[in-house]
């Protein structure tokens, strides 16, 4: 395997697919520098930090993420940015490194210029945006599609150069550790819990949502965030934790909910990350009826109403705790683990020409 950058619009403690896609690289094989979010100069970067076996964090700096808007800065700084990013991979000694990027725009920026300087550029499509990727999968040699219909559509346009990827579960061998406690925070708060692992804004259906909290006022509802979205007791808001405390918080949910904005076409093709991580733990899952979940019949329990949703929590909470169920889901995170994706990565790769 050839060694890797990974670039990120987060940070590495965010867990977002970047992360993961580093994990599974540095599974196959390659040493990884993992670039997380760039910040302005006057804040602190992180240097060069080794984060799990083979994943090396960093965090470059830049004047300012708003400067990018104005062409000719954005050349600037991301000339400066890629300058910053090649020292870190000459420190690490990496072998003829692949880029790997999603969509935004310091990373369209950041990659023109490493494009400039003849790195191979592979393009990670998490969500079905393609009006805001074109650009992005236009000057990569490879995308990574993860959404089906992403996949389908570019294609068409693209050829052998779009290859389809499963969605990354961070448990290990997608297997969580049924013996780790829950979290201590959840001490005070009542069971049955519904969580949702992940930040509401832009994804959730908050009229949905509000509806079925008001309505349950016994279900406990638990999300990540930095405030609360309903004057509802029944709503609590967690700060974002990261890898190694996921399970925690996991291990004190009932019911994994999703409840989806469908209305937005982003929101209906997405292939969500917590799905397969509630499935490592064979918990429950109800969602509203994004697509994703259609191939796993009655693994997921689906609502489109508030009604319907409230319906499927209630057949979700009776399900037995020694149903067939909770087996089935568990081989289904299996199968998404970085350990197995990493397979799926090394086997693309070895067959590109780049």
């Amino acid at each position: 395997m050839r060694d890797a950058i990974v670039l990120s619009g987060w940070r590495w403690e965010t867990c977002n697919v970047p992360e993961r896609i580093a994990l599974a690289l540095a599974h196959a094989g390659s040493r990884v520098l993992y670039c997380e979010n760039p910040v302005s100069f006057i804040r602190r970067a992180r240097s060069v930090t080794e984060v799990v076996q083979g994943v090396f964090a960093f965090r470059p700096v830049l004047l300012s993420h708003r400067l990018n808007r104005v062409p000719a800065f954005l050349r600037t700084q991301s000339a400066a940015l890629a300058n910053q990013v090649l020292a870190a991979a000459a420190t690490l000694k990496l072998k003829d490194p692949l880029v790997f990027y999603p969509h935004g725009d310091y990373c369209l920026g950041l990659c023109r210029e490493f494009k400039k300087r003849g790195l191979p550029l592979v393009h990670i499509c998490m969500d079905y945006e393609l009006a805001t990727q074109m650009e992005h999968v236009q000057q990569s040699d490879l995308t990574l599609a993860i959404p089906r219909v992403a996949f389908q559509e570019l294609k068409v346009q693209f050829g052998e150069k779009i290859r389809t990827l499963p969605q990354l579960s961070i448990i290990r061998n997608g297997t969580a550790n049924v013996g780790v406690r829950e979290s201590s925070e959840f001490a005070k708060i009542p069971r049955p819990r519904l969580g949702y692992l992940g930040n509401l804004v832009g994804r959730a259906s908050l009229p949905l949502l509000g509806e079925l909290l008001s309505k349950h006022p016994e279900w406990n509802f638990i999300s990540f965030g930095s405030k609360k979205w309903f004057p509802l007791p029944n709503e609590h808001v967690l700060p974002w934790r990261a890898q190694d405390e996921l399970q925690a918080v996991l291990a004190g949910l009932d019911v994994g909910l999703m409840p989806y904005d469908c209305a937005n076409p982003y929101n209906l093709h997405c292939v969500p990350l917590k799905l397969f991580d509630y499935f490592a733990l064979g918990m429950p899952v109800v969602s509203t009826p994004i697509v994703a979940i259609a191939e796993y019949g009655d693994l997921v329990y689906a609502g489109e109403t508030a009604a319907e949703l409230a319906g499927a929590v209630t057949l979700a909470l009776k399900e037995a705790d020694d149903s067939p169920k909770k087996a089935r889901r568990m081989a289904l995170a299996r199968e998404h683990s970085f350990e197995n994706v990493s397979e799926i990565l090394r086997e693309i790769l070895d067959e590109w020409p780049a």
